[in-house]
């Protein structure tokens, strides 16, 4: 009895192994799965409320896809002037922006006492830059592009598979239920259902914090006088819901125009940001999410420290 139980444990560590390599191997799948959860969480909320009116479920996702396109063009429409404008401005002063910011890398390298690890060899450089042209530039060219078509695959496949999940949700959710023992199954059933509403709020409460957090980003880049502050404020409002990544990189663009027209703006950006990812993190987050997802603001005040 106790060399079987050994040989069980031994076929169980290797199927976990092989499974672990398994999804190791299609994780970008996976992702796109979880991607087509999360969108089809949000999307069967308002195809659920039109369905309890008596909208067929077709219907109803054609109502809601609709919708948002509608919505999306109406906003677009509205910022399109303004975005269109900075857009072609940030193109035209591209190349000026460009030579400011090598003079100002110039300007630090010959500051006596500040080594910025950079060993700068124009044979060197051009070397590279031979060898990137030769051969380097298509190879980025193919992988970019293979990315590029990857992203729009997966796109695709996500917006496809989501409309599906949502039209008839119900085979998926009573498959995942029958996993478990008839016992637990109610019990799970409930578990799903509360998931189901709190990731609809959590996106909601996720979108309003994105929209406050560009707002304040554009007025603050306005009044400190960095240039195109409209468009790096939907930039920094887009980019905030990918958790503390997003906050650093959305400083950088404001910092590096800062540093090349006026290098004392650039600290009142910084402190801006911190002002404002401040705010975020410690009325916005606790407020919006509090109100979503029905927890006490300290709870999601010290859960924000903890997980940071």
């Amino acid at each position: 009895m106790q060399g079987r139980l050994v040989y069980i444990a031994v076929g169980l560590f290797f199927a976990l192994l092989v499974s672990l390599y398994f999804f190791y191997e299609i994780r970008a799948v996976v992702l796109v799965f979880l991607l087509t959860l999360l969108f089809t969480i949000i999307v069967s909320g308002p195809v659920d409320y039109l369905a309890h009116r008596g909208v067929a479920r077709g219907w109803g996702m054609l109502l809601v896809l609709g919708g948002s396109a509608g919505g999306l063009w109406l906003v677009g429409m509205a910022l399109a002037p303004t975005i269109s404008a900075q857009s072609q401005a940030l193109g035209e002063d591209f190349p000026v922006l460009l030579a400011e910011a090598q003079g100002l890398l110039n300007w630090a390298l010959g500051v006596p006492g500040l080594d910025l690890g950079l060993d700068l060899q124009r044979e060197q450089a051009f070397e590279a830059a031979q060898d990137f042209l030769s051969g380097g530039a298509f190879a980025a060219a193919a992988a970019f592009g293979v990315s590029v078509a990857s992203g729009i695959t997966f796109g695709v496949v996500a917006l496809i598979a989501t409309i599906y999940l949502s039209l008839n949700p119900s085979p998926v959710v009573n498959g995942f239920v029958a996993l478990f023992p008839a016992g637990w199954r109610e019990r799970v059933r409930g578990v799903l259902t509360e998931m189901y509403h709190t990731v609809q709020k959590w996106f909601l409460g996720q979108l309003a914090s994105m929209t406050i957090i560009g707002v304040l980003s554009a007025i603050a880049l306005s009044i400190i006088g960095i240039d195109f502050a409209i468009l790096i404020g939907i930039f920094s409002g887009l980019i905030s819901f990918v958790p503390f990544v997003g906050p650093v990189v959305s400083v950088i663009p404001p910092v590096l125009l800062a540093l090349i027209s006026n290098p004392i703006a650039a600290l009142w950006v910084v402190l801006a940001y911190i002002g404002i990812q401040q705010f975020e993190s410690h009325v916005i987050q606790p407020v919006v999410m509090s109100r979503a997802v029905s927890l006490h603001p300290a709870v999601v005040v010290f859960a924000l420290l903890i997980m940071s």
